[in-house]
């Protein structure tokens, strides 16, 4: 398998073992607080190290994040409802909370 970390600057291996080696989707775990004007973010996934960058925002102004298995944080000024994941690039399962 073609996982080469010189050629595309990452490991790719947790990725392709996530959906090759197990039955569930990655799912992008988001969880908002409009006080503080944040989401958080991580990925909820069977295979360690899993680590696949993903857009999100709106369609208008996408941003790549660069989620793990371990929350992170960023600012955004967008709502739960209006926040969106480009889920039509990208095989995964979303939750928002």
């Amino acid at each position: 398998m073609l996982t080469s970390i010189s050629q595309t600057g990452r490991n790719l291996t947790p990725i392709f073992n996530q959906y090759l080696r197990h039955t569930a989707i990655p799912k992008l775990e988001l969880k908002f607080d409009d006080a503080a004007g944040t989401v958080s973010y991580r990925w909820q996934v069977d295979e360690p190290g899993f680590e696949m960058p993903v857009r999100v925002g709106t369609k208008d102004s996408w941003q790549i994040i660069q989620p793990t298995t371990e929350w992170k944080t960023m600012k955004t000024s967008l709502k739960k409802d209006a926040f969106q994941v480009a889920t039509d690039l990208y095989f995964v399962e979303v939750s928002k909370s």
